[in-house]
């Protein structure tokens, strides 16, 4: 409804009235109604069912090589099971790394989606194309090993327009000296979703303005493309809290 009331304003103001000399008027914008990857220039991106996981970067110093190979096997195999969802997360990984994974995510707000990635059920998934890019650093005397994950969704609801999701993930270990277990890091952040489906539902969807989810989508892109791994600034009021959450309980009540 709302694409054909504006397709209809268009046609109404680019009409000139009849015998006057109109002014030029300049063509209003397209309204947005469907978005592809092919959309978003994300056709060549790597398929997630043939991920292409750069190589690790160089072991900083203060960990063994060994206990580095270690790290790069975990964290490439957590990221992996966090974008296939958050049952596969723990399948392949340590008891202890599993546990420290579930203990953090249930601190969070929506912690299935903290662990892994949960699409609307309902949603026709097309195609899923993903990127990644490694971090290591040595900080304070601990070393960190981080793998950021860009995974665009491509679905359609029944009957809707074909969206695109955007999700970055990221997972990673610390290992201090002499200290029995790694810590983890781990976030994400969502790209062209409804924000209250995330609390009250659990999954994601698509939601909002379809030329806000391109503005959206294309910092993604931006993030995606690169060969670093990019954690965009979140301002305060667009966080996952307890009171965002109490805010769209209100809203749908």
């Amino acid at each position: 409804m709302l694409v054909a009331v504006l397709t209809a304003f268009l046609v109404v103001g680019c009409s000139p009235r009849a015998g006057t000399d109109a002014e030029p008027v300049d063509p209003q914008p397209t309204p947005v109604d469907r978005i592809t990857l092919d959309d978003l220039g994300l056709d060549d991106w790597p398929s997630v069912d043939e991920p292409r996981i750069p190589e690790a970067p160089a072991r900083p110093r203060g960990v063994s090589a060994r206990e580095y190979d270690r790290m790069i096997d975990a964290v490439r195999t957590w990221a992996l099971e966090a974008v296939e969802g958050p049952d596969a997360v723990g399948r392949q990984l340590s008891e202890a790394l599993t546990g420290a994974i579930d203990r953090a995510a249930e601190a969070q707000t929506a912690s299935e989606l903290a662990r892994g990635t949960v699409l609307d059920p309902a949603l026709e998934v097309r195609d899923v194309r993903m990127t990644a890019a490694w971090r290591a650093a040595r900080e304070d005397g601990a070393v960190n090993l981080s793998l950021q994950t860009r995974t665009a969704y491509e679905v359609r609801a029944d009957g809707g327009p074909v969206r695109v999701i955007g999700v970055l993930r990221t997972q990673g270990v610390v290992a201090l000296p002499d200290a029995p277990e790694w810590g983890t890091i781990m976030g994400w952040q969502e790209f062209g979703a409804a924000d209250c489906a995330i609390v009250l539902d659990g999954h994601l969807t698509p939601g909002g303005d379809a030329d806000d989810q391109l503005a959206d989508l294309t910092e993604f892109v931006r993030i995606g493309e690169s060969d670093e791994a990019i954690t965009p600034a979140l301002p305060e009021d667009e966080r996952v809290d307890e009171d965002f959450a109490a805010e769209c309980r209100r809203g749908r009540a």
